[in-house]
């Protein structure tokens, strides 16, 4: 078994629910707590994330869970 394709395939299943199961804290994280298009709104307030970027996001999560679900049967196989 190698330690390496374990590593990705834990890190990929992880990174892969996250992106499933919060995706607009994703964003958040990224944009640094502020969305590009909520910048004239007062401080403090939230504004929601557009909801092709949470699809997209969810897509992108479903690929990375599957790529780190490969990535764990090629490391027990």
């Amino acid at each position: 078994m190698d330690l390496r394709t374990l590593l990705a395939a834990v890190l990929g299943i992880g990174f892969g629910l996250v992106l499933i199961a919060a995706p607009e804290a994703v964003i958040r994280v990224q944009t640094a707590g502020r969305l590009p298009s909520d910048r004239r709104g007062e401080y403090g307030t939230d504004g929601t994330a557009p909801a092709t970027w949470l699809w997209l996001l969810r897509v992108l999560g479903v690929a990375v869970l599957a790529l780190g679900a490969y990535f764990g049967w090629q490391a027990f196989a």
